[in-house]
């Protein structure tokens, strides 16, 4: 059964006569209270009264009320009723409703305008090209994109598919949507395209990081006889910006200026900011200064933050000073260029100014001025921030807080990081990362291996920051099980893992462990750089492999001055001095200068070799050639290489005439050659300086007892370990490494800990009897180069090369000893101690016997 019309509605029919005159202040009271009381009405006996008064008083003509009665049937009561009443006049209609759609249009209720147009639809209302407009910009503010496709597709059997004005707000909508595609369909389905469609066009372009498509598009724009406008140029100057294209910028400037468009506002800023990201900052700099705008902030800033880009901090800075009233975009500008330039100071001493002048940091700001108090630091700033974080009641989470975290580890307070890691509603990668750093630095290794376990999701930073941890606790053995459980794990090593593993081999010469990872970068095609290739070369140079590592340099293409050097340092511990000069002789040939490091390692292998006339060419021509300062390690290397040679006069002369003050190296060096020398008077002297420096130098009291062991003078000898033990100093245990099968064995001096014990010490009774019939006193059989050897005769098969590694230098008794084994078990020996490198072959020593 149909429902009835009520008839109470046919008197909403609108005559053609004018409505009464009412005098405005009372007509605007009068239409506000009969519009709360329509809201309240909920159904059609409430609504008669209203509805007679809207008659009597001529109102109901006012299409702002008609559109209230409209909403009244479409919310209270049914549309159907309200399209009967409006039907008559269906353009009036479409108006009414329109007014409806607008209204709720400007309210923001956006869901509201899709139902009144669900309405319209639904009871055959007219749809005109206001209704489509206001469809249109409901689906784009609110980024409805299969809302907006219907309405399209309506808009199209309505046969306004060719309308201009909509076909440009439907660009814009897709454009919104990020539907390229489909805004270039409209654009070229245009036939009549005015400067909205081109500039909507452009503008797609430009935001979907097509920049030199929206420049082509402009060359056809211009082909086709349309004015550029502002809105044009904002986005052609935006597309250089990105494309850093100066040459077109500059003739879009000049576009702009016949075409005598206003430069001011977005489009000055747009083209300020081009030349900034050109780098022509003089240009943007005279721009602005062209204009009256000393108050725009904006402006300024942009060319604050060009010279910072440019790293011209100085002008950077008066620019950022000569803003009057600057925002907080300004502060960060300039405090975040400082930090990224590496002056800390300046930007923490910007970050107080900007306090004292109460202006509050943002988040970003915070981490900015916490990134510099852990580069400085300054932990009483960073805790003050925290302070600043805490009064300001901020949201501890994210940057802030891993910024924190890291704070607090970097200066060794992990507990203050962990309160705040607890704290953190959620934990990202960095979070756990930071914590461990924190762990990591404070030298608590047991926390560290618990929190590494307990990390959900180990990224590359985490393994490395682990890895890293124990390669400088010299926690090897757990290293390489680590790096082994790394493989085993879903995440790939990286160079920095790589690298880091290889320094470790490296200093325990663990050669198979090296081998395996080189292995491993062929296996996995990582391209071996000159960082990798770096570490490739140390390792072997440093185990002992200096072929492998003279192949490994001669298959790279490219080489720095630090694969340079690693092969020349290779060399020199292995006292092969011809063959370092050489190779850095043919460096010089390539190009390549050197750097500090490689002259350190040249003077060691001029060192290792003897010569001194090319030791003190090579050290003269460091600063007049390369106008490089010699350090302590270059005058170290002089001061070696002349007490090797027994040129104690000349060495000693040479250390009091050195322009920096001698340290504990270059004295210990000095004592090491008095001692080889025998030369006591010198020995005691160069004694009084070490201990003046270091009172409590165990290496000086051990060097001054050898001297005087070996010149017989027992009393001197007594008296100097007498005075050793009164000052509770002692001696430096010596501790050897060795590898095998993949596993780090470690011995020190009188070693009993390792279960073949036994054997190793009944062999090494066996090398002592041979010893002393050689003639050979033997004081040092316990010394734990000799255990790793002896360990290493037992558990390898004849012929296995032997490898050991010690922290100390080998001592003469040893050094004997290692040859005599050489050629009684056949026996390669190679030895690395503290300085260079002995190779045992046959009874002989690489080193001739001049170390």
């Amino acid at each position: 059964m149909a429902t009835p019309f009520p008839s109470i509605l046919s008197s909403l029919f609108l005559p053609s006569q004018e409505p009464t005159r009412i005098q405005l202040p009372n007509l605007v009271a009068e239409t506000n209270c009969i519009i709360s009381s329509l809201k309240s009405c909920s159904n059609i006996k409430e609504f008669s009264p209203i509805h007679a008064h809207l008659i009597t008083t001529n109102l109901i003509h006012d299409p702002v009320m008609a559109g209230h009665v409209l909403w009244f049937f479409v919310s209270r009561v049914n549309p159907r009723y309200a399209h009967r009443v409006f039907s008559q006049n269906r353009e009036l209609e479409t108006m009414i409703w329109n007014t409806l759609l607008e209204n709720h249009l400007k309210d923001g209720s956006l869901e509201q305008v899709f139902l009144i147009y669900c309405h319209m639809v639904s009871q055959g209302v007219s749809l005109d090209i206001s209704t489509f407009h206001f469809l249109i910009h409901a689906c784009s503010r609110n980024l409805a994109f299969q809302r907006g496709k219907e309405v399209h597709g309506r808009m199209i059997k309505s046969g306004m598919g060719r309308n201009k004005s909509l076909n440009n707000n439907l660009m814009a909508f897709y454009l919104k949507c990020g539907e390229v595609d489909k805004v270039r369909q409209l654009f070229e389905k245009l036939p009549h395209r005015d400067v909205i469609s081109w500039n909507t066009m452009i503008s797609c372009y430009v935001q979907m990081g097509m920049p030199i498509e929206a420049l082509k598009l402009f060359r056809r724009m211009w082909v086709d006889g349309v004015a550029a406008d502002e809105i044009t140029m904002i986005s052609l100057l935006s597309a250089c910006s990105k494309l850093r294209d100066l040459e077109m910028g500059e003739k879009l400037h000049q576009y702009i200026k016949e075409n005598e468009l206003e430069i001011g506002g977005n489009l000055l800023n747009c083209l300020v900011n081009m030349y900034v990201e050109c780098g022509k900052m003089e240009r943007a700099h005279e721009l602005v200064s062209g204009c009256e705008i000393d108050s725009d902030v904006v402006l300024w800033t942009s060319l604050v933050g060009g010279y910072v880009k440019a790293k011209k901090m100085y002008a950077a800075r008066c620019l950022f000073d000569h803003i009057r009233e600057k925002n907080l975009i300004a502060w960060m500008t300039m405090i975040s260029g400082y930090v990224q330039g590496g002056f800390y100071h300046e930007s923490l001493e910007l970050f107080s100014q900007m306090r004292l002048e109460n202006v509050m940091p943002d988040e970003v700001l915070l981490v900015t001025a916490l990134s510099a108090c852990t580069h400085v630091e300054d932990w009483k700033l960073g805790r003050s921030i925290h302070s600043l974080v805490v009064k300001g009641r901020m949201f501890v989470d994210g940057l802030l807080g891993n910024a924190l975290i890291h704070l607090y580890a970097q200066c060794e307070e992990p507990n203050e990081a962990l309160l705040i890691f607890n704290q953190l509603p959620s934990k990202s990668a960095a979070s756990w990362n930071s914590m461990l750093d924190g762990f990591c630095r404070s030298g608590d290794i047991d926390k560290a291996k618990s929190f590494f376990n307990e990390i959900p999701n180990k990224d590359v930073i985490s393994w490395n920051t682990m890895i890293n941890f124990l390669a400088k606790s010299h926690r090897f053995g757990e290293l390489f099980a680590l790096f082994g459980e790394m493989q085993r794990s879903t995440v790939k090593p990286d160079k920095l893992t790589l690298i880091s593993v290889l320094s470790s081999c490296a200093n325990v010469g663990a050669l198979n462990h090296g081998i395996w990872v080189h292995v491993y970068i062929a296996k996995n095609h990582i391209k071996i750089d000159n960082m990798l290739g770096t570490a490739l070369i140390d390792m072997y140079g440093k185990c002992g492999s200096v072929e492998k590592a003279l192949k490994l340099f001669s298959d790279l293409a490219q080489k720095n001055v630090f694969v340079w050097t690693a092969m020349i340092a290779a060399h020199a511990m292995e006292g092969q001095a011809a063959k370092a000069i050489e190779l850095y002789l043919e460096m010089e040939a390539t190009g390549i200068k050197p750097d500090h490091v490689t002259f350190v390692a040249l003077l060691s292998a001029c060192s290792h070799g003897g010569s001194v006339n090319e030791g003190f060419s090579y050290f003269n021509k460091m600063s007049s050639v390369y106008n490089i300062s010699p350090n302590i390690q270059h005058y170290g290397c002089m001061v070696d290489l002349l007490g090797r040679v027994g040129q104690l006069d000349e060495a000693l002369k040479f250390i009091k005439l050195m322009p920096i003050k001698p340290d504990i190296s270059i004295w210990s060096a000095f004592l090491k050659a008095c001692e080889s020398h025998q030369n006591i008077e010198l020995a005691e002297y160069a004694f009084q300086q070490l201990i003046e420096l270091d009172p409590l130098n165990d290496a000086a009291y051990v060097l001054l007892s050898n001297t005087y062991a070996k010149a017989g003078r027992s009393d001197d000898l007594t008296h100097t370990r007498k005075k050793l033990h009164e000052l509770g100093i002692k001696k430096k245990l010596g501790c050897s490494v060795i590898e095998q099968d993949g596993v780090m064995h470690e011995f020190t001096s009188a070693d009993f800990l390792n279960p073949k014990s036994a054997k190793i010490y009944s062999l090494l009774d066996e090398i002592k009897g041979r010893l002393e019939e050689l003639g050979l006193q033997e004081t040092s059989a316990h010394h734990s180069e000799r255990l790793a050897v002896a360990f290493s005769l037992i558990s390898t098969s004849n012929r296995t090369l032997i490898r050991v590694v010690n922290n100390l230098r080998i001592c003469g008794d040893c050094h004997s000893a290692m040859k005599l084994v050489s050629r009684a078990y056949d026996r390669e020996i190679v030895i690395r101690d503290n300085y260079r490198f002995h190779r045992f072959v046959d009874g002989n020593c690489s080193c001739k016997d001049y170390w």
